[in-house]
């Protein structure tokens, strides 16, 4: 029995949307999402983007801030860059 509970227990935390945000300071987009996605009630990880990470994302195509990442467990779900007020709202989905 507590085998299936440990085993429910770690599919449904497999299950939970794990969101970051990669912003910038004096960003009007990047504190917009963070409103936004406050407002729903989807918690979230602030990342700031640096002189050190910038390079990672400009090589995968964002060209703007804010960056969010939206996973699964291991697994990438979503992403997108800018303030997307519909794609947020979509996470509550």
């Amino acid at each position: 029995m507590t085998n299936s509970a440990t085993l429910d227990t770690t599919e449904a935390e497999s299950r939970t949307l794990d969101v970051t945000v990669y912003t910038k300071d004096n960003c009007q987009q990047c504190a917009a999402t963070e409103r936004a996605l406050t407002r729903v009630g989807v918690d979230y990880r602030e990342i700031q983007i640096t002189e050190a990470n910038i390079s990672l994302l400009q090589d995968a195509g964002f060209t703007q801030a804010p960056v969010v990442m939206v996973s699964m467990g291991a697994e990438l779900q979503e992403f997108w860059s800018g303030y997307r007020p519909d794609k947020i709202q979509g996470l509550l989905q």
